[in-house]
């Protein structure tokens, strides 16, 4: 715990240093931008010490002891949205509404199973992941973070905070894998599928014509700036959803031939997420993202380990913004 909270101080002081920074470049409203900074540093302070076992032990104890403990826990998560929202005079009843609604759904549905832990999933579980993906997927969260503008990358770093705290604290599933940072397995076995998957999802891409090969040039500062960017707000929240909890449910539910079973339902069901983008029913993006899940699940099968697919998820995303 403690080393949490140094961790957090960290980035507080770090925003300090943007926000100078920042100020000596550009002209813009120094309190306004000061709630940004704190409020984005608090969040993703939360976002890295779940990555902490014994950050995770602590929570758990707490809410296992006690129900209102555990309830009352993830409102925590709000304080950020009220030095965000009042320092930038952005502050609305419909926002914090929203995201109250968005941080206590999850951890209710899976209260009932706080204290004896089903190894199977139930249909709280399955509710619980739509309560968590849904709201990210269909832009139910506009209209909370809105100076400048409209902001997306609170929300991924939310449903992964919220979704950590449901699924590893109160529901307490093992094998979750939440990890941050790579090891060298993780590198290999990324990059392996990585590989695999472009042997058939380029020529497949290119023939349901939803690929078309281009090029961008971009310089490598801002390249490494948007690898940065899809794996934090697009790759490691959608791994957890759907290889840490999903994946993982249907693994311990249909364990036959070492989980493949369940990694290709994993998969379809990850396909079928992304029909919603347009035009709807998107169909090709469904099935290009159900075979590229597959590779994904195939890398967290390997290492139980979110970072390592999530490398997988990140390259396949680059290579199709940067080259196809």
């Amino acid at each position: 715990m403690k080393q949490a909270v140094i961790f957090v101080f960290s980035l507080l002081v770090l925003a300090a240093l943007a926000e100078w920074i920042i100020l000596l470049q550009i002209k813009v409203p120094p309190a306004p931008l000061a709630a940004l900074l704190v409020s984005f540093s608090l969040v993703l302070g939360v976002f890295v010490v779940l990555t902490s076992s014994p950050f995770l032990w602590q929570l758990r104890e707490w809410a296992q002891q006690s129900a209102a403990a555990a309830v009352c826990l993830p409102f925590l998560l709000v304080v950020p949205y009220f030095i965000f929202a009042f320092g930038t005079g952005s502050f609305s009843l419909g926002g914090l509404a929203k995201l109250t609604a968005y941080i206590v759904a999850p951890v209710l549905l899976l209260m009932p199973d706080r204290l004896h832990k089903p190894v199977r999933p139930g249909w709280r579980d399955f509710a619980a992941m739509a309560a968590l993906g849904v709201p990210v997927g269909a832009n139910w969260l506009r209209g909370i973070w809105t100076w400048p503008d409209d902001l997306y990358f609170f929300r991924p770093l939310y449903s992964v905070c919220v979704g950590m705290y449901a699924f590893v604290v109160v529901r307490n599933l093992d094998g979750v894998g939440y990890r941050l940072t790579f090891r060298k397995r993780d590198l290999l076995d990324g990059l392996a599928n990585l590989v695999s998957f472009a042997v058939l999802g380029i020529p497949l891409g290119l023939a349901l014509h939803f690929i078309h090969p281009h090029s961008r040039s971009v310089s490598p500062l801002t390249f490494i700036f948007q690898l940065v960017g899809i794996y934090i707000t697009i790759a490691v929240p959608e791994e957890l959803l759907f290889r840490g909890v999903l994946q993982n449910f249907l693994v311990r539910m249909l364990p036959q031939q070492r989980g493949l079973l369940g990694l290709s339902i994993a998969s379809v069901v990850f396909g079928l997420a992304h029909l919603h983008h347009p035009p709807v029913p998107n169909w090709r993006y469904a099935i290009m993202a159900a075979l590229a899940g597959v590779f994904y699940g195939n890398t967290f099968r390997t290492r139980q380990r979110i970072s390592a697919s999530a490398l997988t998820h990140t390259l396949v995303d680059a290579l199709w913004h940067f080259w196809f």
